[in-house]
């Protein structure tokens, strides 16, 4: 069962951060993997995972033939720039600023290609970020894609889905259970690349030794229930084969989207940038 709170096609790569350039900003083992599944003839997640900011970003398309990759890869390769020029430039503004600039970069980027290509008009994406220095890290989602701990057996979702399916259980509608049931679960309520404002979420909370996180799409997600999420990433394998085994449930289990799952083994820290 997951936690609300917390106190405080295939392309894969794995690595560790003794196999990071100098200067890797991601602690510990970290692993990413994406399939197409098996109903789709192509894949619209994008992602990526770069120790050297600190980086993993997740982000999965929609809209149109192809075009949904299109907007997932801008999105993940916006912030990433973004936040490379907010690290290495003489910027002074806050860690939660920073994201947000990043974020919004990332749905004016989106905007501008779509005008610039008709056949892309209306194309759109989902994005989970995750950036880490130290034990300290800061999030934002706009989407469904997810962001999980999973701290001493428990696992905790560290963002809320926007999505119909969302607002249903938030009003009493619906349970979590009969929600990943409904059609309607994918609806999304928010989405970068629709409006020329955008609304993310933030959050930011220290790591500790031993925890480990997991980016995932609704791929994963609507296979794969939170009681075998928790199984899996409780297992005493390396991220990569963590990812492996996530995303191969997913695929088992139904596979009826794209899937991708990015993982990350938390050691012990260093003390946190501030």
């Amino acid at each position: 069962m997951t936690d609300s709170a917390l106190h405080l096609h295939t392309r894969s790569a794995a690595s560790t951060a003794d196999d990071a350039p100098s200067g890797s900003l991601l602690p510990g083992e970290w692993a990413g993997l994406s399939d197409a599944g098996r109903s789709r003839t192509h894949n619209e997640d994008a992602w990526r995972i770069d120790p050297g900011i600190g980086l993993i970003v997740l982000a999965d398309g929609m809209g149109g033939y192809n075009a949904g990759e299109v907007a997932s890869a801008i999105a993940v390769d916006s912030v990433a720039r973004a936040l490379a020029d907010e690290i290495f430039g003489d910027d002074t503004h806050q860690p939660h600023d920073q994201l947000a600039r990043a974020v919004h970069a990332a749905n004016a980027a989106i905007l501008a290609a779509a005008a610039r290509r008709p056949e892309c008009l209306g194309m759109g994406t989902t994005l989970a970020v995750a950036w880490i220095c130290g034990s300290a890290l800061r999030f934002s989602h706009v989407g469904d894609s997810r962001i999980y701990l999973l701290r001493a057996g428990r696992l905790y979702q560290l963002t809320r889905d926007h999505s119909v399916g969302q607002a249903m259980i938030d009003a009493g509608l619906s349970d979590p259970d009969q929600a990943r049931q409904s059609s309607m679960r994918g609806v999304l309520t928010r989405a970068l690349g629709v409006e020329p404002t955008v609304q993310p979420d933030y959050g930011e909370f220290e790591l500790a030794g031993g925890d480990r996180l997991l980016l995932c799409s609704d791929g994963l997600t609507d296979m794969v229930a939170d009681e075998q999420i928790v199984r899996i990433l409780s297992r005493d394998a390396g991220s990569a084969e963590l990812a492996q085994d996530l995303v191969d449930r997913a695929l088992a289990q139904g596979g009826f989207d794209n899937v991708t799952a990015l993982v990350l083994k938390v050691p012990g820290l260093p003390a946190s940038r501030k």
